[in-house]
This record gives structure tokens, C-alpha cells and sequence, in this order.
């Protein structure tokens, strides 16, 4: 493994693609310690794991035109479950992390001479938390029906007791898109088997895809329109969760 610098790493959150607003992004994952100790170990603490959380932790340069951050951010402030992507690169097949969240913190300003800053604090307000995937279709338009982007390998594939996951991020709308989620067990997709359809897309935004229970015999997926009018610009990901 080597190591990596961070060049391009793509946030998209529901409609808006915030990618060049960004110059620093985090994701810090939490599990609560839980004092677990009793009688009979010595003297040695014991802990268990609580309940998980995840933050978004994002900051940049601001800016306040039509389509742009401060519309985007200002608008959203206490919306919850607003579906977001991360990843190194955005390309297709790279590593991306999924999940729900709800902007509750918005800071923005600063000092003479300097460039306008901005920060964002994003928790997660999903039911699934974070989840780790691959980027499915990365940013692009959109407007046949047959595979969108590719197909990807989940690493473990989904097992039992984990559920499978996707986020599709509109950020041009044509008219009308519908999308399925497919696995196989080859990447060649000899005997493709529809796993979950989602609604229909119609309007910028991001679209959360409803869990869908593991385990699958094959690991990997794709997303497949089977509808379409219009050119849609679009990216998408896949992934697996509890």
C-alpha cells in the first residue's frame, strides 16, 4: 500500500457537487466507550462499544452567487438525511464512503486581507451510518438506458446480517431517469440478477437507495437505466453496510 496525497477528492451532497469549494474535508468515525468493568480483573479497566457516529468536517473558500456554496449551505441548514458521497478521486471503481447527514453547523468569514473562509459540520442522521463502497458512475452525463458507469467489486462482497447500499447524485436534471441496482457473481456480468429498483429521479438532488438485505452469492454490482428522457449529469456509488 502507498501512501497518498490528497489532489482531488470529490464531496458531493444531494444536488450540489462542493468538490472546488473544498480545500480540507474529514471524516471521523466514532464509537462510544462504554466502562464495562467489574470485580476480578486485576485492576484493569474493561470497555464495550456503544452506539457509532460519524461527522462530516468541511471547510474552504466561500462564495455566494447562484450555484454556488452559500445558497446551497444557508438553504440547508437543520435538513436532515441529505444524501452524501466522498471519495480520494470520484473515478469509477475508487473507494467512497456513503452516508445520511444533517448540516448543523455553518461557519463562514474571517480576517482582513484573507480569502473568505467557510466551514460545515455534517453528523449523520441515517439509519446506516457510514458506509464503504466504490464509486459506481463517476461524474457525468447520463442518457441511455444499459449500464451507468460500471460495474464494481465490493471487497467481502455483502454477507449476512449486512445490507447493500447506493446513492445517486443528480446534478443536471433531463426529464425522467429510472435506475436499477444489479450483482452477479463474475464481473462480466454472465447472469446478471436485479437486486432493487429505484424510484424514479426527475429533479436535481440526491437519492438515497432504500437497504437491501445481504447476503448476495456474487460481489459484484452496477447500476443499469432502464428509462430515460433526457441527459442527465449524474454520479453514483455503491456500497456495503449493517
Amino acid at each position: 500500500m502507498s501512501e497518498f496525497v490528497m489532489l482531488d477528492c470529490t464531496t458531493y451532497w444531494a444536488g450540489y457537487d462542493m468538490t472546488t469549494d473544498l480545500n480540507k474535508m474529514g471524516v471521523k468515525v466514532d464509537v462510544e466507550d462504554k466502562d464495562a468493568t467489574v470485580f476480578g480483573r486485576g485492576g484493569w479497566k474493561r470497555r464495550a462499544g456503544g452506539l457509532k457516529d460519524f461527522t462530516l468536517d468541511l471547510s474552504g473558500f466561500w462564495q455566494a452567487g447562484t450555484g454556488t456554496i452559500d445558497p446551497e449551505a444557508f438553504g440547508a441548514l437543520g435538513v436532515e438525511d441529505r444524501v452524501v458521497t466522498v471519495s480520494p478521486t470520484g473515478a469509477q471503481g475508487d473507494v467512497a464512503y456513503l452516508g445520511q447527514v444533517g448540516e448543523f453547523g455553518y461557519e463562514l468569514f474571517g480576517q482582513i486581507g484573507d480569502l473568505t473562509p467557510f466551514s460545515l459540520t455534517m453528523p449523520s442522521t441515517g439509519r446506516a451510518g457510514l458506509v464503504r463502497g466504490r464509486v459506481a458512475k463517476a461524474k457525468g452525463a447520463h442518457s441511455a438506458t444499459g449500464v451507468v458507469g460500471g460495474a464494481v467489486r465490493l471487497t467481502g462482497g455483502v454477507a449476512a446480517g449486512q445490507g447493500l447500499y447506493a446513492t445517486v447524485h443528480v446534478f443536471t436534471p433531463g426529464t425522467t431517469i429510472t435506475l436499477k441496482v444489479q450483482h452477479a457473481t463474475d464481473a462480466g456480468f454472465t447472469s446478471p440478477v436485479d437486486v432493487a429498483t429505484l424510484p424514479a429521479i426527475t429533479a436535481k438532488g440526491g437519492t438515497w437507495a432504500a437497504r437491501v438485505a445481504g447476503p448476495f452469492a456474487g460481489p459484484y454490482f452496477r447500476l443499469t437505466a432502464t428509462a430515460v428522457t433526457g441527459s442527465f449529469t449524474l454520479a453514483a456509488a455503491i456500497g456495503a453496510g449493517t
